[in-house]
């Protein structure tokens, strides 16, 4: 499995039937996929933004859900991993 998630790849359909950590791993793959795009292509493609743009929308939608637990920020987990 490559780091990143190509525009030619499968994308789940249902992205509220993945746990969590399926929606985390997708989420990273994109962001590595947008900056290979835009390290060589100069722009990143549609099919990688709307990916983008679903993952984004499905995180947040979780963070919003009574009860979830927020992720970590980068800040926090510093200090918590350090």
């Amino acid at each position: 499995m490559s780091s990143r998630l190509t525009p030619s790849e499968d994308f789940p359909d249902d992205l509220t039937a993945l746990d969590l950590t399926a929606v985390e791993v997708l989420n990273s793959r994109i962001h590595r996929e947008l900056d290979h795009e835009y390290a060589h292509d100069g722009a990143a493609s549609t099919e990688t933004e709307i990916r983008h743009e679903e993952v984004t929308e499905e995180l947040d939608r979780r963070d919003r859900q009574p009860g979830s637990t927020p992720l970590v920020t980068g800040l926090e987990a510093t200090r918590q991993y350090s």
